[in-house]
């Protein structure tokens, strides 16, 4: 085990499977995660310059600790401290934000083993981590993260990556109810899912993860029924005036009762990779749906989201 910062609790403040080798491992997850060579690079240096600084590595530490100790957090207090290690430090606050999360998932890992979970949904799951870096870089030009407030629900073992998309169980939603649809009685969960940014999106692909989460999640639905929920900007059903039928997104929106709909301009961000200023003109039309968005907004309309459910029998996908 390498010394200085490479020890995690080098200084006694932990010990057994708490005694890692963080430098090491960075290195690893990264590779194991397909981070491209430069990522890596940011990480292993960005954690290198926290263990240099006393204040910063003894921030990080304290909240790692805390994780390997019971698994639970204050995700909002951790990604504060993360980002006063990164001013200490002198990183990128979307940098520091990114690399806890990598270093925590050595721990999850063992969770999953420890509830039987098996290894490839665990990798799945962390690949989120590798989809926002993505994000990141387009967005800001920075390896890491401006959205970790997301990853919550991964590191609280509630959200899971099954397959193409990611799945967790929420409430019924009550506004579904007030379109005039009735639920089925004595349902009271839906499997409440996410796209991630991790290429294209196909039909075949969704029906697959909709098998996996269905048999996952199939203990929360005694009757014979279950339930899919999504918000999303990608069921938004103007998507049907620029894409073509085959489309996957269009293809995607099929699969849902699309039973409530709303303006608003904030998801622009995922076409365009920049934030929106509100002028049309300046967009990039590089990719179908810019251009369509592009036509839509210059004609004084806007982009929104739409919120779906759909139900499938059991019996017909278990």
């Amino acid at each position: 085990m390498q010394t200085g910062c490479g020890s995690a609790f080098d200084q006694g403040k932990g010990q057994g499977k708490n005694m890692r080798d963080y430098q090491t491992y960075i290195g690893e997850i990264c590779d194991t995660l397909l981070f491209p060579t430069e990522a890596k690079e940011t990480m292993e240096q960005a954690w290198e310059k926290i263990c240099a600084n006393a204040a910063a590595k003894e921030t990080f530490l304290k909240w790692l600790l805390v994780y390997e100790a019971d698994g639970k957090l204050d995700y909002k207090e951790v990604l504060k401290a993360a980002d006063t290690a990164a001013k200490e430090a002198g990183i990128a606050s979307y940098t520091a934000d990114l690399l806890i999360y990598l270093l925590m998932t050595a721990h999850l890992k063992e969770r999953y083993q420890e509830k039987g979970i098996s290894e490839q949904i665990w990798l799945d799951s962390c690949m989120d981590l590798n989809w926002k870096l993505h994000e990141c870089r387009k967005m800001y030009g920075i390896w890491g993260s401006f959205v970790s407030w997301w990853f919550d629900g991964f590191f609280e073992m509630t959200r899971f990556a099954l397959g193409r998309l990611q799945f967790e169980l929420m409430d019924f939603p009550e506004s579904y109810e007030k379109t005039g649809h009735v639920r089925p009685e004595g349902m009271t969960k839906v499997i409440n899912m996410h796209i991630p940014s991790c290429g294209p999106l196909k039909k075949e692909d969704c029906e697959a993860s909709f098998r996996q989460a269905a048999a996952f999640f199939a203990d929360a639905f005694p009757g014979e029924e279950i339930a899919f929920f999504c918000e999303s900007w990608l069921l938004y059903p103007r998507h049907r005036e620029f894409l073509s039928p085959d489309s996957g997104i269009v293809q995607f929106m099929s699969f849902f009762d699309i039973y409530k709909t709303e303006e608003g301009d904030g998801d622009l961000w995922r076409i365009y990779n920049r934030e929106y200023d509100g002028n049309p003109e300046a967009l990039p039309e590089e990719t179908t749906i810019q251009r369509g968005y592009k036509k839509l907004l210059l004609s004084g309309g806007h982009a929104g989201y739409g919120e779906g459910i759909f139900f499938q029998k059991k019996k017909e996908m278990l």
